[in-house]
């Protein structure tokens, strides 16, 4: 199972690594500095702990040191086994389900007790485990979960996977687990600015947290901060304060915190635009070495529902296999979810010829929101087993009115 999360956490870490723009919805009124960002820290991450203690008996269990009730485990072959039930009633897990046709059951941690892998199944006779995917823990064996009296058993053990650290002395079995919680106090407000400053606190035995930003449908980046307090004593625990600095596109943003113990909490912040003619068009490094947005004249463009919205550029270093580039609206609609969880939607494309080094066209919006759009090159960047793939050249922010 070590190589199961060495693997989660280079995928974070390759996540968290490519990341860059943002935009939020409106707020209500927090206290702010004079540049409209947040006087107060945003937001707080802790841990909260939690035991449960049961005999080999079955004749008492505690959890958190009050009573409560608890099936009686199983000693077999010198390891301990538990129902799964247990797992269940102890508040860790947020579903237990079982597949009798598979004879499998599916555990799904609360994403605050374990953020990095939330998902298990134990199948009854296997000594494999089974992750999220289906596909069996590479190297991996356990004890042979079993079906007795009507419940099924799993062992102890894999527990520690999923954020569980147990351990038996004299008889009685010991179950230690912490929610890892980011409590957002603030989670949106308004600036003027391009961009937005603000902190949080986190205590200071966890990771320290980085906030994430989206690149739109195509995923999400990151941003570190700096810590600028430690030892600050708040409810009976000791923080560090941890302040950033991120770039916003006009209009709406959608953030994340995030930290590799704690999972992630959404917020947003919103750039209001009093002036959109001094909006410049954002070009990507690639997208100034080749191109020119002659129209739209501004980066934040306000429109009516059903509006199509006149792109044209010019090509200034021709290459001859430049075709046509694709322009994509992408309408802001976030989705629940946890890390780097889908907040726009693709919701028109049109390809615009490239002729005598230029394009132009069009692409329509349609109904009240944010809307951002992109501006992708033709497809000329060799990428192996793929063939030549586009990349984002310029985009710009469309404020469709109610």
């Amino acid at each position: 199972m070590k190589k199961i999360a060495s693997t989660l956490l280079s995928i974070t870490a390759v996540l968290t690594l490519t990341i860059s723009t943002l935009v939020a919805p409106a707020a209500p009124a927090v206290a702010a500095n004079a540049s409209g960002d947040p006087e107060s820290d945003i937001a707080k991450m802790y841990r909260v702990k939690h035991e449960l203690k049961f005999n080999m008996k079955g004749t008492s269990a505690t959890l958190d040191g009050k009573a409560v009730h608890a099936d009686k485990p199983i000693l077999k072959d010198g390891r301990v086994f538990v129902p799964l039930r247990t797992l269940q009633e102890s508040g860790a897990a947020a579903s237990v389900t079982w597949d009798a046709k598979k004879q499998e059951a599916r555990v799904v941690m609360k994403a605050q007790v374990s953020p990095s892998l939330q998902e298990l199944s134990f199948r009854i006779g296997s000594d494999q485990v089974y992750l999220p995917g289906g596909e069996a823990a590479a190297n991996e064996k356990i004890p042979k979960p079993f079906l007795a009296n009507g419940r099924t058993y799993i062992p102890v053990k894999p527990l520690a996977w999923i954020g569980i650290s147990p351990s038996l002395n004299q008889g009685t079995v010991t179950w230690n687990w912490s929610e890892k919680i980011i409590e957002v106090l603030t989670p949106s407000w308004e600036t003027d600015g391009e961009t937005a400053k603000f902190s949080m606190l986190y205590q200071e035995d966890m990771y320290t947290p980085q906030f994430l930003y989206s690149f739109g449908s195509g995923g999400w980046g990151g941003g570190t901060g700096k810590v600028t307090a430690k030892g600050i004593e708040l409810d009976g625990r000791r923080y560090n304060r941890m302040e950033f600095t991120a770039n916003l596109r006009p209009g709406i943003n959608p953030l994340q915190l995030y930290a590799i113990s704690a999972g992630t909490a959404d917020f947003t912040v919103l750039r209001k635009v009093s002036e959109p003619d001094a909006i410049s068009i954002k070009l990507t490094e690639e997208g100034q070495q080749y191109i020119t947005i002659n129209r739209p004249a501004s980066g934040y463009v306000r429109a009516k529902s059903g509006a199509q919205i006149s792109v044209e550029g010019t090509i200034v270093k021709p290459n001859d296999n430049f075709d046509q580039v694709t322009v994509t609206a992408e309408k802001y609609d976030p989705k629940p979810g946890g890390l780097g969880h889908g907040v726009y939607t693709t919701v028109n494309s049109n390809k615009l010829p490239i002729q005598d080094n230029k394009f132009s066209g069009a692409i329509q919006v349609d109904g009240p929101g944010y809307y951002l759009i992109i501006v992708s090159s033709p497809k000329y960047i060799p990428a192996p087993e793929h063939g030549p793939v586009s990349t984002a050249w310029a985009e710009f922010i469309v404020e469709v009115e109610g």
